[in-house]
């Protein structure tokens, strides 16, 4: 597309092919926006802004999302919170676009007048997308959903940031990792503490917000509340209509009524059900208060203790007996008991003979096998998900054989002495080194000490990590120690 240069434009971008602006007329097209960008396409439109497609010259051509300022409001105090918002998104952006679930900023400028933020490009679908073209989603796409929402919710909310329009839109599936991006922080709003009242106009989207946000308020338990909707609607394929209908929810009765709207044959496991009826209940005190709470429900053995929810009407069914036994009969022989092997016996033969590299390894391949990885690396969701019981497991092998020294609660304290500072944390356990220039330098894997000589808290190290982006792996490394954390370590 190509840009027009006059100030007063209404509409600046042009497609290809036009010698003069098709909105106001002028002459001169550039090629390049601000020099730097060559626009694609128009992705979309709403109240506050335009978003295109583009190509960032000065970044070897990288995808990027341009998103123009075009307040459809009448008013000047109305156009001053509009702009407010505007602003403050590209303020949350860039205090939150280092996560990988969250895109990134990068540059929000005026040019002719006009506000603009660019953004890191996401490809893939949206959740209302794959809705509508593949249907109703299953317990385990739900769960899917939470634990990884949830797990991006702990980051935001412990900065004091409330998302407010979380609904399926907002929500994107990258293409190549299948990771659940959070987008769209244009109505997210900064609190003065993690539960405080945060007065203002009512935004976000209906269908999906809770009473108190339609009165002005948010706690992270709106977040919460929304995310539960979302996961109903996507559940049981029932969204708003226009109208403002909403067959979900039963006003009289003051309840969403999502089980009688559940597809055929789809069977809710109960500790799934618990937790949906809990994230959407009306009133702020009845619900969850953090995402860390659901976190903790979700590291229960679900899914694989699966108990659905029993219907209203079952026959119960009793096998018949096919043998009586009378007391001179001779009673079948017991059943033979296998013994239960240990599965760290290897970790725990490594560490006996000295072999804590290979013990690193082995305790990589154990925790990638127990959630079941098959891309051979963790996903922030494992991490913030794993099983307690299992991590309690390999933290006490660590710690018995290293007296102390290895393991994830060792890793944990040091983690908090350093007040969560990843960075001085990998200085403190010697994974980093500081340069006379004062730059980091980051060790490589095999550079790191398998001794126990090493700093303490040296290991587990996680070899699995090896050779990641240094910053992806500091998120890594605060996702695994907030699971160490809840787990009790």
């Amino acid at each position: 597309m190509l840009y027009c240069c006059n100030p007063s434009c209404p509409n600046p971008f042009n497609n290809e092919g036009y010698r003069f602006c098709q909105s106001c007329g002028a002459p001169i097209l550039l090629p390049l926006f601000r020099n730097r960008y060559r626009v694609i396409r128009q992705l979309g439109y709403g109240g506050f802004s335009r978003t295109y497609e583009a190509k960032d010259v000065d970044r070897m051509n990288d995808p990027c999302v341009i998103k123009q300022f075009m307040p459809q409001v009448q008013g000047t105090a109305a156009r001053q919170k509009a702009t407010e918002l505007f602003k403050q998104e590209a303020q949350r952006l860039y205090e939150l676009g280092e996560h990988p679930q969250i895109p990134g900023l990068i540059a929000y400028f005026e040019q002719d007048r006009r506000l603009y933020l660019v953004q890191e490009y996401i490809d893939g679908q949206n959740l209302l997308q794959e809705l509508q073209q593949k249907g109703h989603f299953n317990p385990d796409q739900i769960y899917q959903i939470l634990s990884e929402l949830l797990e991006i919710l702990q980051i935001i909310h412990n900065r004091n940031i409330i998302h407010r329009d979380i609904k399926p839109e907002n929500i994107m599936r990258r293409s190549r990792d299948n990771q659940l991006i959070l987008i769209d922080f244009g109505v997210s709003k900064q609190v003065t503490g993690t539960t405080t009242v945060g007065q203002g106009t009512t935004v976000g989207t209906p269908g999906y917000i809770p009473m108190e946000q339609l009165r002005g308020q948010v706690y992270p338990a709106s977040d919460l509340y929304s995310l539960g909707v979302t996961c109903l609607r996507l559940l049981t394929g029932c969204l708003p209509s226009e109208d403002g209908r909403d067959d979900l929810y039963d006003a009289m009765e003051g309840r969403w009524v999502w089980r009688e709207r559940l597809p055929a044959n789809v069977s809710v496991p109960r500790q799934l059900a618990e937790v949906l009826d809990r994230l959407t209940r009306d009133f702020v005190r009845d619900r969850y208060q953090s995402a860390q709470e659901v976190l903790q429900i979700l590291k229960q053995p679900y899914p694989y203790q699966y108990q659905p929810i029993p219907t209203q009407n079952y026959q119960r069914i009793v096998p018949p007996i096919t043998q009586k036994y009378t007391h001179a009969a001779t009673p079948p022989p017991p059943p033979k008991v296998t013994p239960k092997l240990n599965p760290y016996q290897k970790l725990q033969d490594l560490m006996k003979a000295g072999k804590w590299r290979e013990a690193d390894a082995e305790t990589s391949r154990l925790m990638l096998e127990i959630v079941g990885s098959q891309a051979g690396c963790f996903s922030t969701a494992q991490i913030a998900t794993f099983p307690c019981r299992e991590l309690r497991e390999i933290n006490q092998v660590w710690e018995q054989a290293s007296r102390g020294r290895f393991g994830f609660g060792v890793q944990r304290r040091i983690w908090e002495q350093v007040n969560q500072n990843t960075s001085e944390f990998a200085q403190r356990v010697g994974w980093c080194d500081r340069h006379p220039s004062d730059d980091i330098y980051v060790k490589d894997y095999d550079q790191l000490s398998f001794s126990l000589k090493a700093p303490e808290g040296h290991l587990p190290a996680l070899s699995v990590m090896a050779g990641r982006e240094w910053d992806r792996t500091l998120w890594l490394l605060e996702h695994l120690f907030l699971s160490v954390e809840a787990c009790g370590l």
